[in-house]
């Protein structure tokens, strides 16, 4: 398994990843995976703003089909299609 070496870590920030730790009943290496991992598996504000612009095209899509007003099942149907 790769090895990861941190240099120069601020006090302040080791200290807040100990705390965490602790509270999370992690060890220090623990902890700091689970916040890589957190942080790097997050969506980027690039993809959210993607993944909005095909929901909204997919609802105008719908509303197109509906010619008016979506029923409570079509838009149930719409945010599960976003889940696949």
């Amino acid at each position: 398994m790769p090895t990861l070496t941190i240099r120069n870590l601020p006090k302040e920030l080791h200290e807040v990843l100990k705390l965490r730790a602790k509270r999370n009943l992690r060890s220090l290496n623990q902890e700091v995976i689970s916040e890589l991992s957190q942080s790097a598996l997050a969506e980027t504000n690039e993809e959210k703003r993607a993944r909005v612009e095909r929901e909204i095209l997919e609802i105008n899509a719908l509303r197109s089909r509906a010619k008016g007003f979506l029923t409570a099942a079509e838009i149930d149907e719409a945010k599960r299609g976003g889940r696949a």
